[in-house]
């Protein structure tokens, strides 16, 4: 009896497999068509990424270049880096291209546009460290303005980013702060942001900051 209930079964699987042949097939064939879509994809952004990497580092030194020279044609290398930013607008490498728009755009002395542009930036590195970074240049920008609302907007973050403890780059923005309170004359308030960024590197061993040892010479003179 059992050998003829196992027999039953298998022939209704066999049954089962016969009338789902084609419905079988149409799901193996579709699981195979996402799995070389999802490889074609994966092979597209690898080449999209080198492509972008290769067109970058070539920009990259000819802004070195022109740095050097003595009649910079800033607004040509402006031109080439606008280009190779919309050849490469879903590239990962977006927020670097237009970190490099940005100098340009200082060094042309356009600090509406350079404002702007990272502005864009900031909303491409969403949760990433480096906004940090980019939100301290936009401080130190707006406090270089003749604008009395950007001013009071740069230095009010400025201090927040001096205070965050959470800021991977707060010794940079406390040495910026205390260069701020200098050149106004506020010594009180640059001697006490200066050595409250000291105070915090005085154990760190691991990756000191750059700034305590020019900080230090800074507060002898005060």
């Amino acid at each position: 009896m059992a050998i003829q209930n196992v027999s039953s079964l298998f022939r209704n699987i066999s049954d089962f497999m016969y009338s789902n042949e084609k419905n079988l097939m149409k799901v193996s064939f579709f699981v195979v068509l996402l799995t070389v879509l999802f490889f074609a994809h994966k092979l597209w952004v690898i080449n999209r990424e080198q492509s972008a990497q290769y067109d970058f580092s070539v920009l990259m030194t000819e802004f070195e270049t022109v740095s050097r020279e003595k009649e910079p044609q800033w607004s040509t290398l402006l031109d080439k880096f606008e280009s190779q930013y919309k050849k490469h607008s879903n590239s990962s490498l977006l927020p670097y291209y237009l970190g490099y728009k940005v100098q340009i755009l200082l060094a042309e002395d356009k600090k509406d546009e350079a404002l702007a542009t990272i502005d864009t930036i900031i909303s491409h590195l969403s949760g990433s460290p480096l906004i940090s970074l980019y939100e301290m240049e936009r401080a130190l920008i707006q406090l270089d303005i003749a604008d009395e609302k950007l001013n009071e907007a740069g230095l009010e973050s400025l201090k927040k980013l001096a205070q965050d403890k959470d800021n991977m780059h707060r010794d940079s923005a406390q040495y910026y702060l205390g260069r701020y309170y200098w050149a106004n004359d506020q010594m009180v308030d640059a001697r006490a942001i200066w050595q409250q960024l000291v105070d915090e590197q005085r154990d760190e061993k691991m990756a000191p900051s750059p700034w305590v040892e020019q900080v230090q010479q800074q507060l002898a003179l005060i």
